[in-house]
């Protein structure tokens, strides 16, 4: 069976990615259309699940609970080559965790943990609000000309987004 190392390259800088991702930038939109970007501390479960606990006050809140639209994107932050940052963009599917479960609380303190004292501070303040993202799709950039889509459970369905690379006149 001859695999393309290309392929694993993108599922091993997928998973770096993310193992080092507190941070997503999310991208949402009103219910007028208006766009609004902004950025949330996240927590992901082993299941490649993205968690956000992000007040009511806040614009893109609304826009998630009113549309139930996202997207998102994380990068790479050690890179000093500002062209050249690995980051994955995400489409996700949004559900509300019931402040009054097990599972809400489960989240906390994992979030806590990952996420710092804040979350303990903002655990019981009303206009907070628990997302779990379930990522369906992406794209994934690591590097010039090696762009992937990444597709399926944990994103580990992989294709080249364009095999061929960058060209010049």
């Amino acid at each position: 069976m001859i695999v393309d190392l290309s392929l694993q390259e993108a599922i091993i800088a997928k998973n770096n990615l993310i193992k080092n991702c507190n941070i997503i930038f999310i991208s949402t939109v009103n219910k007028q259309g208006e766009p609004n970007v902004s950025y949330a501390p996240t927590y992901i479960d082993n299941k490649c699940n993205f968690y956000i606990y992000i007040s009511k006050l806040a614009k893109h809140t609304q826009n998630i609970i009113d549309t139930n639209k996202i997207s998102f994107m994380i990068l790479e932050q050690k890179n000093k080559n500002i062209f050249a940052k690995k980051r994955i963009t995400l489409n996700g599917n949004i559900k509300i965790i019931n402040r009054k479960t097990d599972i809400f609380n489960e989240l906390m303190k994992k979030m806590q943990t990952k996420l710092g004292d804040t979350i303990e501070i903002t655990k019981n303040m009303k206009d907070f609000h628990l997302f779990k993202i379930t990522p369906n799709s992406g794209l994934l950039v690591h590097g010039f000309a090696k762009a992937f889509i990444m597709s399926g459970e944990g994103l580990n369905k992989v294709k080249h987004l364009n095999d061929i690379g960058h060209t010049e006149k």
